[in-house]
């Protein structure tokens, strides 16, 4: 039969990526292209966008039209933001989404830079520009469209002759200025075209709109100005777009053949910043002077801050660097300022130093906490250091990464390491290694393959000696994997395999487990279906494998040991822990354990099948077969003179296995029950019933056990299986004919007034009863199995609530007890479960031996969770920085403070109940609550606490209050007891690019000599 079974799995294994219509014309307007990672098309838009940035840099000094037109159109596909009723527009964009032909547009991309010639051959063979052939046919108008062959040609003239070969002449019929207004006149004498009220004027990619506006074609200067209304106010002030800056002025003066101009009275926007200024001197390249400036994040006309300074130079998208400057509170200006100022003004990363806080720790001296440097080294790729110095001699370094390769993967890692020394109460200096390798890595990719990474290692005190987050003081433990796995078929046979190493660890008692995995899988094959034309049980017999292979390494002594005296054994001198009560650190001492690692080898294969049966029923007969492999085997000899067992080990490869064999059956019965107004309360109950088979795989014949006295009291001896301690389990003894049955119940309701669609509002009632046992015909006594009964609803919508119970049905016998005075009463310390079942001995059907109800329930305003999640999907970020707290604010969006939500509110309550026999009862309860409540538009306060029924006190609890400041926020946290009391409060700018403008006050345990408490 085993040969059969191998014979059988062998075979099976090896033969079987929203605005109206975007047409792109000579007007368009460059926009700021953000990138959107949770959409599916906006991969190909991000690749799109980026072709249309590198052809118009190509383009830059050929001027060609061709390009330029080719570049718009893929501009406004990628920045289009469509309706439903665009379905035209949708299908191109989700054509354009396939990943094939987004990686032959990111192929394109990468050869028009590449100065490899057969890259260009390659991607240009491709037919990708048939694929934005599409793009061109739906996203431009008439006069703006390329074709394939159009663009194809002045591409591969540029790569071939390079840039001068496809130069248009800069002439005014090749570059035209484009100019329209209600009012116009043109003066023949002076060549001067005078216009009035809306004039607007466009030359290339720059235009003007103002309400007067005189240009000259002799000598190519543009002046303009806003023009009275009815009440003397001066409207329509000149607006000049050049790419994609914007500026607002009072009066400008500008010569589109040169680019030069002077600007008075300007507003600007760089990056996060708003720049006003009196006179502005453009030059001919992107580099601005400025002089009597106010430059402030705020975006109020007048500026809640900012600092004024005489001279500023602005070199878009790269920095502005000022004079002398004062900072403006209100526009009042105060007594602080510098000598110079250099802001940052782009949205890519950029390296620069991170200032340091400053304090004192009552135990490790006055310090300089988290100073640094951030390096922008590549843009796939960054690197921050940060250091701590303690006056008393402690230090630390921390070092963080963040990468991402877009559509591939993304990451960030952190190691730390910090030499903590303490004053201790007497004076006397202690001091403490700590360390934490943080590194997380996810794949966007969508390839059969796929390595990810969650990793976070820590000594056991570390968070208790330098965590300032109070979150980290909850963690109990902490739990890393690495993982990678690949699909595959081979012929009809899906199959999958995984790798991966898991490392846990608990923080309180410091035990520790290093355990790696490997696994292949094949997905269920059906090899008869091709047989039959028709469904019947043969064709659905299915058959499934499953294959693992584990190791596991640990801190903890005794795991995995024999469980009796062995002679020759190590004697154990304590329980393995250190003089703080925890076991040592496993990586730091990791040689001292590989002499543990255990590991060993299972294989399960599952067949099944199904039928119908007398039309309602379902049958479904099973079949499963397994093995164990372990790498040891002993052979146990009781030696009566040294009261202990004398082990015998077999190094190699040992088998066991073990299959059993069970038949379902099951249905489903639908009853209706007709209420008042039309309503209907449908009742589904599912009904199921298995019999399974099992033999003994302890008889003597398998020899997978062996019968042993271990002590002189264990006359009778002991079953011990010959690779106990073993890491992948073992067979199961004690023949086994089991026949389970289960009930599940579920309650719906369908109203009988019909919503504004039409449709009858379904509410259920009950989502779920069910009570299940069974019973064991093999057994000589105690053949019922526990009853296990629960439920789950939802209690007017809000309330959750789930109870699950366990009822034994046999009788206990009481064999000793004593008084015991903190209950006054007294009580079971002995007992045993009788053959005798409750109901024979009058005391009913069963005793309730556990149960666990949980209710808890999140409250707040009627759509106001739509209404976040709308509002987090339709924020877009600027920068890298806002990219990645926008990822973090959508996977956690209740971490997060909405004003325009009111209030919320959440409770949980759970309790446990745990009684065995006549022995006292054992219950648990606990009680969180947290919540939050505008008190203002403008005012914000969250609580979180809970409550400790047994200490009969709250737990750890904590107040967070928020002001919106409109350019600044104010923020406060208070725990106000525990041994995590502390305060801090922050006043800092809103704006990323100014982060290190705060002002902070924080009283922390983490520099109080009590955290140990």
């Amino acid at each position: 039969m085993q040969n059969l079974l191998y014979g059988l799995a062998c075979f099976i294994c090896f033969i079987t990526l929203t605005t109206n219509e975007a047409k792109a014309s000579d007007k368009m307007e460059e926009m700021p292209a953000f990138y959107r990672v949770e959409s599916d098309t906006a991969k190909s838009r991000q690749a799109v966008r980026e072709l249309s940035r590198t052809i118009n840099s190509l383009n830059a000094t050929s001027n060609n039209e061709t390009m330029r037109k080719y570049a718009q159109v893929l501009h406004a596909f990628s920045d289009s933001v469509l309706f439903r009723g665009d379905r035209e527009l949708q299908e191109v964009r989700k054509d354009m989404s396939d990943p094939d032909i987004v990686e032959q547009i990111i192929k394109l991309n990468n050869a028009l830079i590449s100065e490899d010639d057969a890259e260009w051959e390659e991607a240009s063979d491709s037919g990708v520009f048939d694929e934005l052939d599409n793009i061109m046919l739906e996203f431009s108008s008439d006069e703006n469209y390329v074709g394939p062959e159009d663009i194809y040609d002045v591409l591969n003239l540029f790569k071939t002759e390079g840039a001068d070969a496809i130069t248009s002449p800069n002439d005014a019929f090749d570059s035209p200025v484009e100019y329209t207004s209600e009012w116009s006149n043109f003066e023949m004498r002076t060549q001067t075209m005078y216009m009035q009220d809306q004039a607007e004027v466009t030359f290339g990619e720059q235009k003007l709109n103002a309400g007067d506006i005189q240009m000259n074609f002799v000598t190519h200067i543009v002046k303009a100005q806003g023009i009275p209304d009815s009440t003397g106010k001066i409207v329509q002030k000149p607006i000049f777009k050049d790419g994609q800056s914007t500026f607002n002025a009072n009066q400008m003066i500008y010569n589109y053949e040169t680019g030069k101009g002077l600007i008075k009275g300007i507003v600007t926007e760089e990056s996060d910043g708003i720049i006003t200024s009196q006179v502005v001197k453009k030059t001919a390249g992107p580099e601005m002077y400025m002089s009597d400036n106010v430059y402030t994040t705020c975006r109020l006309e007048h500026p809640h801050f900012g600092f004024r300074t005489k001279k500023l130079k602005v070199v878009p998208e790269k920095n502005i660097v000022s004079g002398p400057f004062l900072v403006e509170l209100n526009e009042s200006p105060l007594p602080l300022g510098f000598f110079f100022g250099l802001f940052p003004a782009t949205s890519d990363n950029t390296s620069g130093f991170i200032m340091p806080s400053y304090g004192e720790s009552t135990d490790r001296g006055f310090f300089l906490r988290d100073g640094g440097v951030f390096l922008a080294l590549t843009d796939y790729f960054n690197l921050t250091v940060l250091g701590t110095a303690y006056t008393l001699g402690g230090w630390g370094v921390n070092v963080s990464s963040q990468y991402r390769k877009r559509y591939s993967f993304s990451g960030n890692t952190r190691f730390s390491y910090v030499n903590n020394l303490f004053q201790e109460n007497d004076g006397s200096v202690s001091s403490r290694t700590d360390y934490q390798i943080q590194w997380s890595h996810s794949q966007e990719s969508k390839k059969s393959s796929r390595f990810s990474a969650n990793v976070n290692i820590a000594n056991s005190d570390y968070n208790r000696n330098n965590s300032q987050d109070a979150n980290d003081y909850l963690q109990s433990s902490m739990n890393s994997s690495v993982s990678y796995s690949n699909s595959f078929a081979i012929g009809n046979v899906n199959l999958s395999t995984t790798a991966q190493t898991r490392y846990q660890q608990n923080v309180q008692t410091g035990e520790a487990t290093l355990a790696p995995e490997a696994s292949l899988n094949m997905a269920r094959a059906r090899p008869f279906k091709s047989l039959f034309k028709k469904s019947n049980p043969i064709s659905e017999i299915g058959i499934t494998y499953n294959m693992s292979a584990r190791g596991e390494m640990t801190n903890k002594p005794g795991v995995g040991s024999l469980p009796f005296d062995v002679i020759g054994a190590e004697e154990s001198t304590g329980d393995g822990t250190g003089e703080d009560g925890k076991y040592p650190d496993l990586l730091s001492n990791f040689g001292d354990y590989t002499d543990s690692f255990r590991w060993g080898v299972t294989h399960d294969i599952p067949m099944s099948t199904q039928m119908k049966v007398l039309k309602y029923f379902t049958l479904s007969p099973s079949f499963n077969y397994k093995e164990y492999w372990h790498p040891v085997s002993y052979d146990y000899t009781y030696i009566e003179s040294e009261n202990a067992v004398q082990v015998d080990t077999t190094q190699g490869l040992t088998r066991y296995n073990e299959y059993s064999t069970a038949v379902g059956f099951n249905t489903n019965m639908f009853m209706f029950y007709n209420m008042k107004g039309g309503s209907i309360i449908r009742h589904t109950i599912q009904p199921s019933v298995s019999m399974s088979f099992r033999p003994d795989f302890g008889d003597p014949n398998y020899d997978y056990y062996q019968w042993v006295q271990t002590s002189s009291t264990d006359s009778k001896g002991r079953q011990v299986f010959r690779s106990e301690g073993g890491l992948v389990g073992k067979p199961s003894t004690g023949r086994s004919n089991n026949l389970s049955f289960s009930v599940n119940n579920i309650l719906e309701l369908k109203s009988g007034r019909k919503d504004e669609d039409g449709k009858a509002k379904k509410t259920m009632l009950l989502n779920n009863f069910n009570i299940s046992s069974g019973y064991d015909f093999e057994r000589d006594s105690l053949n019922w199995s526990d009853i296990n009964a629960g439920f789950r609803t939802t209690l007017l919508k809000k309330v959750d609530v789930s109870v699950n119970s366990r009822w034994d049905p046999y009788q206990y016998i009481v064999t000793d007890t004593k008084y015991d005075e903190t209950l006054g009463k007294e009580v079971v310390t002995s007992q045993y479960k009788s053959q005798y079942t409750l109901a024979s001995t009058g005391n009913g059907l069963a005793a309730l031996s556990n149960m666990t109800i949980a209710v808890g329930t999140r409250l707040s305003p009627k759509g106001a969770k739509e209404k976040k999640e709308k509002k987090l999907d339709a924020m877009e970020p600027r920068n890298e920085m806002e990219r990645q707290m926008l990822e973090e604010m959508r996977r956690n969006p209740d971490l997060y403070m909405d004003f325009d939500v009111p209030w919320s509110l959440s409770v949980n309550y759970s309790l446990n109940y745990s009684k065995t026999g006549y022995a006292e009862p054992t219950v648990t309860q606990t009680l969180t609550f947290s919540g939050d409540v505008s008190l203002t538009p403008k005012w914000k306060f969250a609580f979180r606490s809970g409550y400790d029924f047994k200490e009969g006190s709250f737990s750890y609890t904590s107040f967070d209050i928020t002001r919106d400041l409109h350019c600044w926020q104010l923020t406060a946290n208070w725990i106000p007891f525990g041994p995590r009391q502390s305060y801090n409060i922050t006043i800092a700018v809103k704006a990323a690019m100014l982060q290190d403008l705060k002002w902070e006050k924080r009283n922390s345990w983490i520099d109080r000599n009590d955290r140990f408490q």
